[in-house]
Order: structure tokens, then C-alpha cells, then sequence
């Protein structure tokens, strides 16, 4: 057990011990240990790059017990650039939390990259929305262990999630439109995204998403899609075998190209499954300035 962990009445024990034995005067000591305690979190919290990691083993590391006093018990005020986490559970939220919270200013922060478990990551996004930031360039939002799977279709009746989704999209999302870009979220609806956003993206060069949409709007889709991201290069979706017919609707359609230069899908079973390699060679072929498509098998047109 570490010391932090340990019972009050037994540090104090222990303290007495080490004065005993080594006839010690706590005072100085104490008083220098405060000082170098507050210089450490000076220099944490004025980090421009702060890395958070979490672990079922480490749930209570010290680094991350430290950062949060030194962020609750200071007044000072964050410039941090770039947030990279990886967390597991409400008390990683709660930092996340604090950290955007004690920013400077909403346009400091340029990227922020997450890995959070897919059923947990509605809360994230909540958290996320309150604090929004105008000048966000790179947003990450992945599962470490399972990148397949959308919020959606895991609904929790305790978490509105699709109003959370949709709140993010207007307050989080929209508030940096002028300079994202790049927008990694592989579990976020398509469709949530497209119809909850009022603005255009114009500097996102890579997305990616789940696939989602209704049969009756297959065109409108995908020129939604286009008219949001017309900066758009690479295209990366999480599929499944139910918007299967929306996929290939996009490997049909000539007219939207020349638009995106490289197409990943990624799915919970191999798109081998369900996509053959002659039809995605064809769309390769036909579709003007599509250069990779990547579906089970990794396809370069050679010009």
C-alpha cells in the first residue's frame, strides 16, 4: 500500500517514528516540502502539454491524485495546448473536467486526444460540451481496446445520449469549425453529426466516423457530407453489415469526385465478409481522384 493510502493516524505515527529515531526537526522540513510541492504544481499546471494515463492497476496514481489538488487547491490558470489522456472512469472524467475548466482562455487549446471506453464516452462528450474550445484543431475521442462499436446502439437509459451527442455537435464541435482539422470520433453516428451540424467545416482534412443514415436519403447523405467537409482527403468509417447499402451508394455515385483521396471502412467482422475485391477495384477505378481504399483489402491506383 502506498503512503498517501495509509490511514491519518498512522502517517502521524510514523512521522513521530522518523523524528525519534533520527532526531529530525519537522518544521523545516515540512516547510520545504510545501515549497517544492507548490513549485511542481506551478510548473504541471503551466505545462502546455499535459499527458493523463489511467489503469485498472494504477486507478489511484499518485500523478493523477497530485494534478488534481494541485488544480483544486491553486488558483493559477492553465495554457495547456494539447490534452492526451487515457481514462477509465469517472474520476478520469472529473480531471478532464477541471482541466478545461481552469483554461486560461477557450483558445488556447489546439488538440485534445482521448481514449476512453465506447459505453463511457457519452459522459466524456457531456463534459466536453460545457467546456468548449474555439480554436480546437485535432479532436480524438477513441476506444483503446474496441474502435468498432457506436454509442448509439449501447444505449444507457441512465445517459440521454443522443441528446448529448447532438449537444456536442452545436456547442463543442461547431465552436472550433474554423479550424479543425482533423475529427477521429469512430463511434459517433454519421447521421447525428450531419444533421445537428449548422456549419461547414472547411479545414477538415481527415474524419472519421460511424456510418449511419436512413435508404430514402442516400444522395442527400453524401452530398451533406461534402458541403460540410469539402476539404475532406481521407474518409474513415466504422461499418456495419445494416448501412452496407449506404457504403456502396458512395462507391456509385461519380458525381460527388473528385472529393476524398482515401477510404478506410473498419467493422466488427472483416469487410471481407461483405464487400469483394473486384467491386472495390471497379470503384477505385471509376471514381475520379480516389487514389487507396482500404476494406479488407488495402487497394492503391497506381496513375
Amino acid at each position: 500500500m502506498l503512503l498517501q493510502h495509509l490511514p491519518f493516524e498512522l502517517k502521524l505515527l510514523i512521522l513521530d517514528y522518523v523524528q525519534q529515531d533520527n532526531h529530525l526537526d519537522l518544521a523545516p522540513i515540512s516547510h520545504a516540502c510545501k515549497l517544492f510541492s507548490s513549485a511542481v504544481a506551478d510548473r504541471l499546471t503551466r505545462t502546455q502539454i499535459i499527458t493523463l494515463l489511467q489503469t485498472p492497476k494504477y486507478h489511484h496514481n499518485a500523478s493523477l491524485g497530485f494534478l488534481r489538488h494541485a488544480l483544486r487547491n491553486s488558483n493559477k490558470c492553465l495554457i495547456t495546448k494539447c490534452l492526451q489522456a487515457s481514462i477509465t472512469d469517472k474520476p478520469g472524467f472529473l480531471i478532464i473536467s477541471e482541466i478545461l475548466e481552469n483554461q486560461q482562455r477557450a483558445d488556447t487549446m489546439k488538440t485534445i486526444h482521448l481514449l476512453v471506453p465506447y459505453k463511457l464516452q457519452p459522459e466524456v462528450l457531456g463534459r466536453l460540451t460545457a467546456y468548449p474550445q474555439t480554436q480546437l484543431e485535432e479532436l480524438s475521442i477513441r476506444d483503446a481496446t474496441d474502435d468498432n462499436q457506436i454509442m448509439t446502439k449501447s444505449y444507457n437509459a441512465q445517459v440521454r445520449t443522443i441528446e448529448i451527442m447532438q449537444a456536442f455537435t452545436l456547442q463543442f464541435l461547431s465552436a472550433s469549425y474554423k479550424t479543425l482539422t482533423k475529427i477521429d470520433l469512430p463511434s459517433f453516428p454519421s447521421s447525428l453529426l450531419l444533421a445537428t451540424s449548422e456549419v461547414e467545416f472547411p479545414k477538415v482534412n481527415y474524419l472519421h466516423v460511424a456510418l449511419m443514415g436512413h435508404s430514402q436519403q442516400y444522395n442527400e447523405l453524401w452530398r451533406d457530407f461534402k458541403s460540410k467537409f469539402p476539404a475532406l482527403r481521407e474518409l474513415r468509417l466504422t461499418l456495419d453489415r445494416q448501412h452496407l447499402a449506404l457504403f456502396k451508394s458512395l462507391l456509385e455515385d461519380t458525381s460527388l469526385f473528385p472529393w476524398i483521396k482515401r477510404l478506410t471502412i473498419q467493422s466488427s467482422e472483416c469487410p471481407k465478409t461483405f464487400l469483394s475485391q473486384q467491386e472495390l477495384r471497379n470503384s477505385l477505378l471509376q471514381l475520379n481522384g480516389l487514389n487507396r481504399i482500404t476494406a479488407g483489402w488495402d487497394m492503391i491506383a497506381l496513375n
